[in-house]
């Protein structure tokens, strides 16, 4: 029913805002302008039944629930991911790969991992060796996420705990070398430990993380202390260069003391032989004279006590008479040329011998 405030003209049905003009004070016509009523009124007549009353409502409501449910209840897991599905924001079941139904949002929610991309943590630092030096050390670490609802829920930050562990572990590696041991060697057997090490930790913080490949890219020394270790290198190669010295002059002198060690075996081996050649003659001498005294034995006791006259009165320049009566001065004789036949003294000797023995009855 129109209707019109005090002093204002009735309202047109196709007017219900307007004053009955339009702009350039040109009437309303049918069609012209929005008509809020009218466009309910459509509307109520395109839904039919669902458009009036009670049950037009609960039928809105219907199929508004059926909607939600069917656009918010249906999710698609790519290849590469896995899905963990929260139900009151509290952990329901892990999604595979594929299409999953769930309960839609609010009521459920869907987090998808991607499990499938290699993620890489890579820093340059310089971290303190085991010989106290510097080290540049520019490295990196590629892993995977191996369980979606641990890497999601064990650990508040898993990025940051992944990357604190990275450099706790590569700093314990390198701390454990010296700085030449790292430059010079091969990295296969450092990554090795890097990444053993490495695992361990973030199997022990239950972060659902797999290390698949550490490398170190370089080893170097930072340029504000690469004189300094640059004169290290030289004293190291003086030393060096002096213990090999002092090794090369050891094993001369080693080898020289063997050398006489060896020419004082050789002469004692030398000497042990000629004693022994020279018993044994004095005992094939012994036994001759054995085997002759046996045969005659005054003749063999005169021989031996003139033979060793002679070689007493042969090796001295002086003859004293144990009579007191006479001393015979010999003349110097050569010891290098001894007179074979019998010299005056000897014969003097063989004389009182002779007399000596015809007092004593033949005995010397």
């Amino acid at each position: 029913m129109p209707w019109k405030e005090p002093g204002e003209k009735p309202r047109e049905p196709n007017e219900p805002w307007g004053t009955g003009q339009r702009p350039g004070n040109r009437p309303n016509r049918p069609g012209d302008g929005f008509d809020l009523e009218a466009q309910l009124r459509r509307l109520r007549r395109s839904l039919g039944p669902f458009g009036s009353g009670p049950a037009g409502l609960l039928a809105l409501i219907v199929a508004a629930i059926v909607l939600w449910f069917a656009f918010g209840s249906c999710t698609l897991i790519d290849a590469r991911e896995t899905g963990i599905v929260l139900q009151f924001g509290q952990y329901r079941r892990t999604l595979a790969p594929g299409l999953h139904v769930h309960l839609p949002r609010p009521l459920a929610q869907v987090i998808k991992v991607d499990t499938g991309r290699a993620r890489t943590v890579s820093d340059q630092m310089r971290m303190l060796t085991r010989d106290d030096q510097i080290a540049l050390v520019d490295f990196y670490v590629q892993y995977r996420i191996s369980d979606a609802r641990r890497f999601l829920f064990a650990v508040r930050d898993p990025e940051d705990a992944m990357r604190q562990a990275t450099l706790s572990a590569v700093r314990a590696q390198i701390g454990s070398q010296t700085l030449s041991e790292l430059m010079a060697k091969s990295d296969a057997a450092l990554t090795d430990r890097i990444r053993s090490t490495l695992q361990r930790a973030l199997d022990g913080y239950g972060s659902g993380i797999a290390v698949s490949e550490v490398g170190i890219q370089s080893v170097s020394v930072p340029q504000e202390v690469r004189e300094a270790y640059e004169d290290i290198g030289n004293a190291r190669q003086d030393a060096q260069r002096a213990e090999s010295e002092a090794q090369a002059a050891a094993s001369k002198t080693l080898a020289d003391a063997r050398a006489q060690a060896a020419q004082l075996r050789a002469d004692a081996q030398i000497y042990k032989t000629h004693v022994i050649a020279d018993a044994q003659a004095e005992v094939a001498r012994f036994d001759l004279v054995y085997n002759a005294y046996q045969v005659a034995p005054d003749v063999t006791r005169r021989r031996l006590w003139l033979q060793a006259m002679q070689d007493v009165l042969s090796a001295s320049r002086v003859v004293i008479d144990t009579t007191g009566r006479a001393v015979v001065q010999l003349p110097a004789q050569d010891a290098e040329h001894k007179p074979t036949s019998p010299t005056p003294a000897s014969s003097a000797a063989e004389k009182a011998s002779d007399s000596d023995s015809s007092r004593k009855g033949g005995a010397p």
